[in-house]
């Protein structure tokens, strides 16, 4: 008596599906991620290198630093080839330094020209508006 072959032929499965979604997943991936915001630089040692900066004294645990930095996130591209955009985060060991070298207070946002003096100083809540108004009159851009 001969044996039957039980056995089903192999199918051969198509993995393109499964390539193209892993392809859009990964697009999708990638073009989300450049859509967040770049990190500000935490160097200090950019102010009076030759460019002007903006430096915001930062706190996390204050709603008006968090306000202000999105305000100059928002100017950022208008500025950036003119403008150093510095944050000295007050909950470091350097931007704790930075701040009480300059007697400055978190939520400080400070203009320094570009030989590094200290213009001005504000405390006030900032909008990107108010930013550029202040920009544009101590600088001339």
């Amino acid at each position: 008596m001969q044996k039957k072959n039980t056995q089903k032929p192999a199918v051969k499965r198509n993995n393109w599906p499964k390539f193209v979604t892993l392809t859009l997943i990964l697009v999708i991936a990638l073009f989300a991620v450049s859509l967040l915001p770049r990190g500000f630089s935490g160097d200090t040692s950019l102010i009076g290198n030759g460019t002007h900066a903006l430096l915001l004294v930062h706190d996390d645990n204050i709603l008006q630093s968090g306000e202000t930095m999105a305000a100059m996130n928002a100017i950022r591209d208008e500025y950036a080839e003119r403008l150093a955009f510095i944050v000295a985060d007050i909950n470091t060991p350097e931007g704790r330094t930075f701040a009480n070298s300059h007697g400055l207070m978190p939520a400080a946002l400070v203009f320094f020209s570009a030989s590094g003096n200290k213009l001005q100083t504000l405390y006030t809540p900032q909008t990107a508006e108010s930013l550029r108004l202040e920009l544009n009159k101590l600088f001339q851009f």
